[in-house]
Protein backbone atom coordinates (compact mmCIF):
# COMPACT_ATOMS: atom_id res chain seq x y z
CA UNK A 1 0.00 0.00 0.00
CA UNK A 2 1.26 3.43 -0.86
CA UNK A 3 0.47 4.79 2.60
CA UNK A 4 2.47 2.03 4.26
CA UNK A 5 5.35 2.57 1.84
CA UNK A 6 5.68 6.17 3.00
CA UNK A 7 4.28 7.73 -0.17
CA UNK A 8 1.58 9.55 1.70
CA UNK A 9 -0.07 12.91 1.49
CA UNK A 10 -1.14 14.18 -1.94
CA UNK A 11 -2.63 17.74 -2.41
CA UNK A 12 -1.69 21.15 -3.55
CA UNK A 13 0.47 22.41 -6.32
CA UNK A 14 2.75 24.67 -4.36
CA UNK A 15 2.37 28.30 -3.50
CA UNK A 16 3.82 29.82 -6.65
CA UNK A 17 0.57 30.26 -8.57
CA UNK A 18 0.39 33.53 -10.46
CA UNK A 19 -1.40 36.34 -8.67
CA UNK A 20 -4.31 38.13 -10.37
CA UNK A 21 -3.35 41.29 -12.17
CA UNK A 22 -4.28 44.65 -10.69
CA UNK A 23 -7.62 45.99 -11.87
CA UNK A 24 -7.56 48.98 -14.17
CA UNK A 25 -7.98 52.21 -12.26
CA UNK A 26 -8.87 54.22 -15.39
CA UNK A 27 -12.59 53.41 -15.40
CA UNK A 28 -14.75 55.02 -12.75
CA UNK A 29 -17.89 53.22 -13.91
CA UNK A 30 -18.39 49.55 -13.18
CA UNK A 31 -18.13 47.20 -16.10
CA UNK A 32 -19.76 43.83 -16.56
CA UNK A 33 -17.74 40.93 -15.22
CA UNK A 34 -17.14 38.33 -17.92
CA UNK A 35 -18.33 34.83 -17.21
CA UNK A 36 -15.30 32.73 -16.24
CA UNK A 37 -14.37 30.13 -18.80
CA UNK A 38 -14.33 26.50 -17.81
CA UNK A 39 -11.15 25.19 -16.24
CA UNK A 40 -9.03 23.17 -18.62
CA UNK A 41 -9.51 19.45 -18.44
CA UNK A 42 -6.76 17.64 -16.55
CA UNK A 43 -5.15 16.42 -19.76
CA UNK A 44 -5.36 19.66 -21.77
CA UNK A 45 -2.52 21.62 -20.17
CA UNK A 46 -0.39 22.76 -23.08
CA UNK A 47 2.85 23.02 -21.12
CA UNK A 48 4.47 20.00 -19.47
CA UNK A 49 5.10 21.91 -16.21
CA UNK A 50 1.42 22.93 -16.00
CA UNK A 51 0.43 19.33 -16.64
CA UNK A 52 2.69 18.10 -13.81
CA UNK A 53 0.99 20.56 -11.44
CA UNK A 54 -2.42 19.29 -12.54
CA UNK A 55 -1.28 15.70 -12.07
CA UNK A 56 -0.13 16.41 -8.50
CA UNK A 57 -3.52 18.05 -7.84
CA UNK A 58 -5.28 14.95 -9.22
CA UNK A 59 -3.10 12.67 -7.08
CA UNK A 60 -3.96 14.82 -4.06
CA UNK A 61 -7.64 14.45 -4.86
CA UNK A 62 -7.12 10.68 -4.86
CA UNK A 63 -5.22 10.88 -1.56
CA UNK A 64 -7.98 12.90 0.09
CA UNK A 65 -11.07 11.16 -1.32
CA UNK A 66 -10.14 7.78 -2.76
CA UNK A 67 -11.45 8.91 -6.18
CA UNK A 68 -8.86 7.82 -8.75
CA UNK A 69 -10.75 8.80 -11.92
CA UNK A 70 -8.93 12.07 -12.63
CA UNK A 71 -5.46 10.68 -11.92
CA UNK A 72 -6.12 7.57 -14.01
CA UNK A 73 -7.29 9.76 -16.90
CA UNK A 74 -3.92 11.53 -16.76
CA UNK A 75 -1.86 8.31 -16.54
CA UNK A 76 -0.84 5.86 -19.23
CA UNK A 77 -2.15 2.33 -18.61
CA UNK A 78 1.44 1.05 -18.42
CA UNK A 79 2.62 3.59 -15.79
CA UNK A 80 3.21 1.14 -12.94
CA UNK A 81 3.58 3.78 -10.22
CA UNK A 82 0.40 5.53 -11.37
CA UNK A 83 -1.72 2.39 -11.53
CA UNK A 84 -0.37 0.91 -8.28
CA UNK A 85 -0.93 4.19 -6.42
CA UNK A 86 -4.48 4.49 -7.73
CA UNK A 87 -5.29 0.91 -6.72
CA UNK A 88 -3.65 1.18 -3.28
CA UNK A 89 -5.31 4.46 -2.31
CA UNK A 90 -8.72 3.39 -3.60
CA UNK A 91 -8.48 0.28 -1.40
CA UNK A 92 -7.09 2.32 1.53
CA UNK A 93 -10.13 4.61 1.47
CA UNK A 94 -12.60 1.75 0.86
CA UNK A 95 -11.30 0.12 4.07
CA UNK A 96 -11.91 3.31 6.06
CA UNK A 97 -8.34 4.59 5.90
CA UNK A 98 -7.72 8.31 6.14
CA UNK A 99 -5.19 10.93 7.14
CA UNK A 100 -5.07 13.24 10.14
CA UNK A 101 -3.37 16.56 9.43
CA UNK A 102 -1.93 17.83 6.18
CA UNK A 103 -1.13 14.69 4.24
CA UNK A 104 -0.75 16.52 0.96
CA UNK A 105 1.97 16.77 -1.65
CA UNK A 106 3.41 20.23 -2.26
CA UNK A 107 5.71 20.98 -5.19
CA UNK A 108 8.65 22.92 -3.79
CA UNK A 109 10.74 22.98 -6.96
CA UNK A 110 9.88 22.11 -10.55
CA UNK A 111 12.64 21.48 -13.06
CA UNK A 112 12.73 22.72 -16.62
CA UNK A 113 11.16 20.21 -19.04
CA UNK A 114 13.66 18.37 -21.26
CA UNK A 115 12.88 16.79 -24.62
CA UNK A 116 9.78 17.07 -26.76
CA UNK A 117 7.90 13.76 -26.82
CA UNK A 118 8.54 12.15 -24.43
CA UNK A 119 9.30 15.02 -22.07
CA UNK A 120 11.18 14.56 -18.80
CA UNK A 121 10.26 16.80 -15.85
CA UNK A 122 11.58 16.50 -12.30
CA UNK A 123 9.89 17.93 -9.21
CA UNK A 124 10.79 18.05 -5.56
CA UNK A 125 7.66 17.33 -3.53
CA UNK A 126 7.33 17.99 0.18
CA UNK A 127 5.11 15.78 2.33
CA UNK A 128 4.26 17.44 5.65
CA UNK A 129 4.17 15.46 8.91
CA UNK A 130 0.75 13.90 9.50
CA UNK A 131 -0.88 10.74 10.86
CA UNK A 132 -2.17 7.71 8.97
CA UNK A 133 -5.24 5.76 10.03
CA UNK A 134 -4.69 2.58 8.01
CA UNK A 135 -8.26 1.25 8.26
CA UNK A 136 -11.54 1.84 10.02
CA UNK A 137 -10.97 1.80 13.79
CA UNK A 138 -7.16 1.74 13.61
CA UNK A 139 -4.99 3.91 15.82
CA UNK A 140 -3.38 6.87 13.98
CA UNK A 141 0.30 6.26 13.23
CA UNK A 142 2.68 9.21 12.80
CA UNK A 143 4.41 9.91 9.48
CA UNK A 144 7.32 12.33 9.87
CA UNK A 145 7.03 13.79 6.37
CA UNK A 146 9.84 14.06 3.84
CA UNK A 147 10.96 15.57 0.55
CA UNK A 148 10.74 13.28 -2.47
CA UNK A 149 12.10 13.60 -6.00
CA UNK A 150 9.52 12.81 -8.68
CA UNK A 151 10.91 12.08 -12.16
CA UNK A 152 8.07 12.28 -14.69
CA UNK A 153 8.18 10.99 -18.25
CA UNK A 154 5.32 12.55 -20.21
CA UNK A 155 4.05 11.51 -23.61
CA UNK A 156 1.56 13.29 -25.83
CA UNK A 157 -1.21 11.35 -27.48
CA UNK A 158 -4.49 12.50 -29.00
CA UNK A 159 -3.56 16.10 -28.29
CA UNK A 160 -2.91 15.82 -24.56
CA UNK A 161 -0.21 14.80 -22.12
CA UNK A 162 -0.19 11.61 -20.05
CA UNK A 163 2.24 10.34 -17.45
CA UNK A 164 4.03 7.53 -19.24
CA UNK A 165 6.33 6.75 -16.31
CA UNK A 166 6.91 8.14 -12.83
CA UNK A 167 9.88 7.33 -10.61
CA UNK A 168 9.75 8.50 -6.99
CA UNK A 169 12.97 8.67 -4.97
Amino acid sequence: MVAAAGLTGLTGCGGDSPQPSELSKESATPTATPTPSASPSPTSAAEPAAFVRQYIAAANQLMNTGDAARMRAMSAPDCDFCQNTAKSLTTFHANGGHYVGDATWHITELGKPAGTDPVKVSAYVKVNPHKIVSKRGATPEPDQGRVLLFDFTLAKGKGHWTVKDLDVN
